[in-house]
């Protein structure tokens, strides 16, 4: 990570996740008419991990909730993602989230302050 760059906090980014997911949901509960969540996981899962492959890959490293809340993704060297990269921390995500969001909570404990999609990925949430 280049020097001067600080780490985002894990309250940040729980804001954030937190505003990119009611971002995301209306869009399942438009095309379903269902507030069933078997029915709309799947389709819940692809429109945030296309939502955030294309907004941190276009726009800086920041989703809406990032943007928001001052930090953004950056690659481990500092630099902007790609949309390959982007895309491998968005699917990773959900490996995060399977045993009880352990993979989202590692960064509290990880010495690079980095959650398991971040390892996946090599990159960093900083502040902007």
């Amino acid at each position: 990570m280049k020097r001067g760059m600080k780490k985002a906090g894990f309250w940040r980014r729980f804001a954030a996740v937190l505003i990119d997911g009611l971002i995301t949901s209306p869009f399942i509960i438009v095309d379903h008419w269902s507030w069933s969540f078997e029915g709309n996981y799947a389709l819940s899962s692809l429109a945030f991990i296309v939502y955030e492959t294309i907004l941190v890959s276009q726009w800086g490293g920041y989703t809406v909730g990032k943007k928001i809340m001052g930090i953004r993704v950056v690659t481990t060297a500092g630099k902007q993602l790609d949309w390959v990269k982007s895309f491998v921390r968005a699917v990773s995500k959900i490996l995060s989230g399977i045993p009880f969001g352990l993979g989202y909570f590692w960064m509290r404990w990880d010495k690079k302050s980095q959650t398991w999609h971040d390892k996946i990925a090599d990159t960093f949430v900083v502040e902007a």
